[in-house]
């Protein structure tokens, strides 16, 4: 693995850059979601990428986040820190870049991550406790960077030779930060300076989610050996009890997510994988821990779809929406509202 330390480095454009006047758009329903983040606390709004394009939940309803021209926007992160409830960080699909906002999204800072390479971001991560920002990309690996508020400051840059496809953190203070790629899971060593490949999973990973949780509480999807935890990042324990593993089976995680407001609270979406030169994939469930996984429960059986994504209603036990394989309308899982047929509106919203 090569890691290029670019300590100092200071990644801003000349200036601000200014999204259009506040968007007006509301839906009350997403039909192309790509991206979500829960609400961390009481004081900031969940976001999902819906298209492309930004939505904050305000009680139900999506309003359109104006972003800077012409980003197709990938991702979105929010901070955990209450004092910083406005701050977003979205990533580009059609640039390596990031841009981050500290007003809720009427100023945004474009950091640049490299000239090196063409692609976009895949996945954020926010450490808002040391107020470090992971980023994961398509062809360029991995970035730590620093948010030092006027600026951010890449830090160091992990090359990789496949895509990203999730990176987490935790934001207690611990510096523990993980991303995955289709083959491999990696962890940050030295608080991000380096990364260390995870070989010892004994299966290839598919999913992956961190607790804010004393300690920290690592999980980790497997194509065939269920749910695998941790707390350090090297010693890891299956946690399969109630998500249907039996002698000779193949469990899948499809996917994961911890509810940020109660980080006790795993939901989990698994397959039954069958046959060996060709394999059928068969949709189980998704299920809900509230003990940090020594023991699920099944909120809702599935049929002939999988889960891709898995988007808790945050402080809400048992509420949660799932995006399947095949379509990225959010689906109402055990008590999650069901979301009322799409409706774009222009509201009178008070500009503030």
């Amino acid at each position: 693995m090569l890691t290029l330390i670019l300590v100092g480095a200071v990644l801003t454009a000349t200036g601000g850059v200014f999204a259009d006047q506040k968007s007006d758009v509301v839906k009350s329903s997403l039909n192309n979601v790509r991206a979500y983040a829960p609400a961390t606390n009481d004081e900031n709004a969940a976001y999902a990428v819906d298209g492309g394009l930004l939505f904050a939940n305000d009680n139900g309803q999506w309003l359109q986040v104006n972003t800077p021209k012409d980003v197709i926007v990938s991702t979105v992160a929010t901070s955990a820190d209450m004092a910083d409830a406005e701050s977003i960080y979205i990533g580009a699909a059609n640039q390596m870049a990031v841009y981050r906002s500290t007003d809720g999204g009427v100023n945004w800072l474009h950091v640049p991550l490299t000239d090196a390479y063409v692609g976009g971001v895949t996945s954020l991560a926010v450490d808002s406790n040391l107020r470090l920002v992971y980023v994961g990309t398509d062809t360029a690996g991995l970035f730590r960077l620093r948010d030092v508020g006027p600026s951010m400051i890449a830090t160091s840059h992990l090359l990789l030779d496949e895509p990203v496809r999730e990176v987490v953190a935790d934001s207690t203070g611990a510096g523990m930060a993980f991303a995955r790629t289709d083959w491999n899971l990696y962890r940050a060593d030295n608080l991000g300076m380096s990364w260390q490949t995870v070989g010892d999973l004994g299966s290839a990973p598919t999913a992956l989610a961190i607790a804010n949780t004393a300690p920290v509480a690592v999980y980790v999807g497997t194509t065939d050996r269920g749910l695998l935890t941790s707390t350090d990042g090297v010693t890891w324990n299956t946690a399969n009890t109630g998500l249907g593993m039996v002698p000779g089976a193949r469990l899948k995680i499809d996917a994961l997510s911890v509810d940020p407001q109660q980080p006790g609270l795993l939901y989990a979406a698994t397959s039954y994988l069958f046959g060996s030169t060709t394999v059928q994939q068969t949709p189980v469930s998704v299920a809900m821990s509230t003990d940090g996984a020594a023991a699920s429960t099944p909120l809702q059986t599935l049929d002939s779809v999988a889960v891709a994504e898995l988007m808790p209603v945050a402080g809400q036990p048992g509420a949660v929406y799932a995006l399947m394989t095949n379509d990225r309308t959010p689906l109402a899982m055990g008590d999650a509202p069901v979301m009322t047929a799409e409706v774009a509106q222009v509201a009178d919203i008070a500009q503030t």
